[in-house]
């Protein structure tokens, strides 16, 4: 009888020893993920702990908006006093990455911008009718974008250099008269300064990862250069633009 006692007290004792181990085993989590995301014994609803840290990196979109200095000469002296804006959305699609240190892309942008100014009639002055100038270029590029500083060294700056060849198309109107409609190609060149978001909130940029796949983000200000061939109506010239950019 008292053996049987013993060897009840040994199997309960066993027993809540393997329940609280299971228990605390059920409430860790792995190391570098988060709560929510753990999947434990006390909750197999919730998402498996097996995503890494940064979701894979597959391509880049990045907003733009910037002033737009319209050429000069006659008749578009009209249009020098507006500055646009130009708004643009680039999309690149990552061909290489060297981790830590580089990405090779390329993509696309298409962009608008609109100039409005009072008509100027035929003795030279301007009039009360309203004569506009759209423009809208569409980019093909390649770029390199360096990394390094942010990921290596901890200074949270990226920079980025594009080179391409664009077409734009330019639309004029005078009123309800659609006065010459073309289009405009050459060269595109564009060099990039960004500041690394990740670097003052690693937070919230892990979250982002984690929530939406997107692994970087930043703040970015761009000088570009389109050059119109000769026989092209002169809609490029140099330019700058500052927005805002997503790695997913």
């Amino acid at each position: 009888m008292r053996l049987n006692r013993i060897t009840v007290l040994a199997l309960a004792s066993f027993a809540l020893t393997t329940g609280a181990a299971s228990a605390l085993h059920a409430q860790e989590v792995p190391k570098g993920t988060a709560n929510t995301q753990a999947q434990t014994e006390l909750d197999p609803h919730l998402k498996p702990a097996a995503r890494k840290f940064e979701s894979p990196e597959r391509f880049m979109l990045e907003l733009h908006v910037g002033p737009y200095k319209v050429f000069r000469g006659e008749p578009w002296n009209v249009f020098s006093g507006d500055l646009g804006p130009s708004l643009s959305a680039n999309v690149d699609g990552i061909l290489y990455r060297l981790p830590r240190i580089l990405y090779v892309t390329a993509g696309g942008s298409f962009g608008w911008t609109r100039f409005a100014a009072n008509a100027v009639g035929n003795s030279g002055d301007q009039v009360d009718e309203e004569t506009t100038l759209t423009l809208l270029p569409i980019i093909a590029s390649a770029q390199v974008r360096v990394d390094a500083l942010a990921r290596l060294l901890g200074i949270p700056l990226i920079l980025a250099g594009r080179v391409g060849w664009g077409w734009s198309h330019w639309d004029t109107n005078t009123g309800l008269i659609n006065d010459a409609e073309g289009w405009s190609l050459g060269p595109y060149f564009a060099g990039q300064l960004a500041l690394d978001l990740d670097f003052f909130e690693p937070g919230g940029a892990r979250a982002l990862d984690e929530e939406w796949g997107i692994n970087h983000t930043y703040l970015f200000a761009e000088l570009s250069h389109f050059a119109t061939t000769s026989k092209s109506l002169p809609v490029g010239g140099t330019n700058w633009t500052a927005g805002l950019g997503f790695v997913f």
